[in-house]
């Protein structure tokens, strides 16, 4: 059965969306999604600017200041003058935020294994045969959006998301 793009957009967002809460609600809540994202960035991409993590998460300065800040209580960034441009901050993962962002992938890819594990062989087959659509589908969105600079899909990976 071949979808119209409207049906398959409409089927597609509320599994999509649902997946990565159940599999996100499993694993220890410590950070907001913000931060999460800010952290995964970092620990997949290195150093950044304040202003590129902005850019990245869509908010205003203020607000990522404050992201930062809360980062930096729970120890898993440090902010330092960026050497290029004195007026400018670099964020950067601590070794803590490396470490909590590793754990929290091993358990929500151990929590997605479990449940891949009770899928029979043919419909893991189908969700395998999927990914790579998947990921053209979020290279897509990358493209249109330079700011992102995402290159991959694996949270374990260089996209936080």
């Amino acid at each position: 059965m071949t979808s119209s793009t409207g049906d398959l957009a409409q089927r597609l967002r509320p599994v999509v969306f649902r997946l990565y809460y159940l599999v996100r609600r499993e694993s220890a809540q410590l950070l907001t999604l913000t931060q999460g994202s800010v952290l995964s960035e970092l620990v997949g991409r290195g150093p950044s600017r304040m202003s590129r993590l902005s850019r990245l998460e869509r908010v205003r300065m203020p607000s990522m200041t404050d992201v930062v800040r809360r980062l930096e209580r729970l120890g898993m960034v440090t902010r330092r003058p960026d050497p290029d441009d004195g007026r400018a901050v670099l964020v950067e993962a601590t070794p803590e935020g490396e470490r909590f962002y590793a754990e929290m992938i091993a358990g929500r890819e151990a929590e997605l294994r479990a449940r891949l594990g009770r899928l029979d062989p043919a419909e893991r087959a189908a969700i395998d045969a999927a990914l790579p659509a998947l990921t053209k589908l979020i290279a897509d969105f990358h493209r249109d959006d330079p700011a992102a600079e995402l290159a991959a899909i694996s949270e374990g990976g260089t996209d936080p998301r």
